[in-house]
């Protein structure tokens, strides 16, 4: 290397941290997924005490007894459970690819390696992300159409042949986004093997 370029290098690191800005941005991501949780918890806890309040309100009333509360309920605790999940999910990726541009420094080839693993790390990450979204959307039509088939007079009715259709549409379509997220998972794979 020669004097000039040696000099602009050393410029560059007197006046670029890379591990400081690393470290900013990382701490700077923690803080927006901890607001984001907290906003999460705090949307939650706000959406049980309306429930809980309209619940109230209605009680002595046929509609106190409807399961449209609990399963909102239920809803909405799932819904943050994913959403905390997605966003430890975003945490770990971020810090896994800053994470990786400090290790390789120069090194190409070291890059080329830490890249193709942290496109098949984030490939399985990402699968089981989709496979708990899946699993969370089953659990909650499941929920929702048995509390439908629950209700007097529903039993052999209209109605109750309607949610059972409901449900095998829907089992269908579940059976389908498994099927590809099983075959995105099978390519994002093969393009880390290849990297």
């Amino acid at each position: 290397m020669t004097a000039k370029a040696k000099n602009i290098v050393e410029t560059l690191q007197a006046a670029y941290s890379p591990v400081a800005y690393a470290t900013l941005t990382i701490d700077g991501a923690e803080r927006v997924i901890e607001a984001s949780k907290t906003w999460l918890k705090l949307a939650a806890k706000q959406n049980a005490e309306i429930l809980a309040t309209i619940k109230q309100n209605l009680q002595g009333t046929p509609w106190a007894e409807l399961p449209v509360f609990d399963l909102t309920s239920q809803a909405i605790a799932g819904y943050v459970a994913v959403q905390n999940e997605l966003l430890d999910l975003g945490l770990e990726q971020i810090t896994a690819v800053i994470n990786a541009f400090q290790s390789c420094g120069t090194d190409v080839e070291k890059a080329k390696s830490e890249f193709a693993n942290i496109l098949q790390t984030s490939a399985d990450r990402a699968t089981v992300a989709q496979n708990s979204v899946i699993k969370y959307a089953a659990k909650q039509t499941k929920a929702g159409i048995d509390a439908v088939k629950e209700q007097p007079g529903i039993t052999g009715t209209y109605a109750e042949a309607v949610a059972d259709s409901i449900q095998r549409g829907f089992d269908t379509v579940i059976d389908a986004q498994n099927e590809y997220v099983g075959m995105a998972s099978k390519q994002l794979k093969a393009a880390a093997a290849k990297a």
